[in-house]
């Protein structure tokens, strides 16, 4: 069975081992972090393959730093 193309912050914060803030600042102060969707007032919910490229391009950057 296929995983669910959209989670709300919570369950992406589980995914990636972050706090559920962390999902909220990224998509608040970083421009290259996916955009949520927003179904309802107050539902949030985040395209799970568009957050682990912005992850995997984000430990890219940081490893070519180094």
């Amino acid at each position: 069975m296929e995983s669910p193309l959209y989670r709300r912050p919570k369950e992406l914060a589980e995914i990636f081992g972050i706090g559920r803030s962390t999902i909220y600042r990224y998509a608040k102060e970083d421009p290259n972090f996916p955009k949520p969707l927003k179904p309802t007032a107050k539902t949030t919910l985040f395209n799970v393959k568009e957050v682990e490229e912005y992850f995997k391009k984000k430990t890219a950057e940081v490893n070519n730093e180094c």
